[in-house]
C-alpha cells in the first residue's frame, strides 16, 4: 500500500512537472549568402525558423514559398532580379511569393527590379512587411492575390511600367475565381510612397470577387473608400495618398469620415493676468482725470 501511494505520489509529481515546464519550440536563424543558400535555407527551414541575409542577393528565378512559416531578415540587404537571365516558374515571376499554409515575414529588406512584382500572398498566403522598402518592379510592388498582406512598416519608391505606378494591388487571378480566400490589405502601422497614386490598386479587369481591407485601431496610416475611390490617410486622418476607383467590386472594409474640428465657442468670463489690470488702471486713470477736471471747474466758478 505504501509503494502503491510513492508511486502515485511520483506520478503526480511528473505530471506536474510536464505542465510547468513550457515546451520550447526550436528556432534556428540560417545564413544565407546567395541565391543557391537562400533557396537551400527556405527549403530545409522549419516553423518560426529565421533566414538571414549577409549581402545582396540577385535571384534567377522567382521563389515559391508554401506551407512555412519563417522570417527573412534582410539586415538591410537587397534582393533584386537578373531580368536577362530570369527564368519564370510557370505564370509567376514575383521575387517572392507566400502560397498557400504559408507566412512569410519580411523584415528590414529591400526588393527592387522585379519582372513582376516583389512580393506576393498567394490564394491564402500571408505575408508580414515590417520595415520594408519595395521600388523598380515591373507590375508592382506588393501583391495580394487572393491572400492577406499585413503592413506594420512600408516604404514604396515606384513600381510600375513607365508612366504609371503600382503600389500595393489587391487581386484574385482567374485560375482562383472559385477560391474560398478573399485578399485581404491589413493595416498595423505606417505606409510611405514616394508616388501619389495608385499606391494601393484594385484589379477590376479580372473577376476579383469581394476584398476586405482592415485598419488596426494603433495604425498610424490607413486605408479607406470615398467616393469609390482608394485612399490613404496620416495619423491625423489626412488623405496623403490617393488609389483608384473599385468600380463594381464589393468590399469589406470602412468608408473615409473627414475629420471635423469645431472652434471653441467665446464665453464671456472675466479677464485675468496683466492685460485685465492694464484695464482697470486705465479706466482708474480715466475717473481721476474727469474728477479733476470737474474740481477745477468748480473752484473758476466761485
Amino acid at each position: 500500500m505504501k509503494i502503491f501511494k510513492k508511486l502515485f505520489l511520483l506520478f503526480l509529481l511528473s505530471l506536474f512537472a510536464l505542465i510547468a515546464i513550457p515546451i520550447c519550440s526550436k528556432a534556428t536563424n540560417i545564413p544565407a549568402g546567395d541565391e543557391n543558400t537562400l533557396v537551400k535555407a527556405i527549403k530545409e527551414a522549419d516553423s518560426n525558423d529565421t533566414i538571414s541575409l549577409s549581402t545582396n542577393i540577385v535571384l534567377k528565378a522567382p521563389i515559391d514559398i508554401a506551407d512555412k512559416n519563417i522570417t527573412i531578415n534582410g539586415n538591410g540587404h537587397t534582393i533584386s532580379a537578373n531580368a536577362d537571365e530570369w527564368q519564370k516558374s510557370g505564370e509567376n515571376s514575383t521575387l517572392l511569393t507566400a502560397g498557400k499554409g504559408t507566412k512569410l515575414t519580411l523584415k528590414d529588406l529591400i526588393l527592387s527590379n522585379s519582372v513582376k512584382y516583389g512580393v506576393q500572398a498567394y490564394n491564402g498566403g500571408y505575408v508580414v512587411l515590417n520595415n520594408v522598402e519595395i521600388k523598380d518592379c515591373a507590375y508592382g510592388g506588393v501583391l495580394a492575390n487572393a491572400g492577406t498582406v499585413e503592413v506594420i512598416s512600408l516604404h514604396l519608391g515606384h513600381n510600375g511600367r513607365k508612366g504609371t505606378n503600382n503600389g500595393i494591388e489587391i487581386a484574385r487571378g482567374t485560375s482562383l475565381v472559385d477560391g474560398e480566400t478573399n485578399p485581404v490589405l491589413i493595416m498595423n502601422g505606417s505606409l510611405s510612397s514616394t508616388e501619389k497614386n495608385n499606391v494601393v490598386y484594385i484589379d477590376t479587369e479580372d473577376p476579383i470577387g469581394e476584398f476586405e481591407i482592415v485598419n488596426r485601431e494603433n495604425s498610424t496610416n490607413k486605408v479607406y473608400v470615398n467616393d469609390n475611390q482608394l485612399v490613404v490617410t496620416d495619423k491625423n486622418n489626412k488623405i496623403i495618398y490617393l488609389g483608384n476607383d473599385i468600380g463594381d467590386v464589393p468590399f469589406e472594409g470602412e468608408e473615409y469620415k473627414e475629420t471635423v474640428i469645431e472652434k471653441p465657442k467665446k464665453e464671456d468670463t472675466p479677464k485675468t493676468g496683466s492685460n485685465s489690470l492694464l484695464e482697470i488702471l486705465a479706466i482708474t486713470t480715466a475717473t481721476l482725470s474727469m474728477a479733476i477736471i470737474v474740481l477745477k471747474r468748480k473752484d473758476f466758478s466761485c
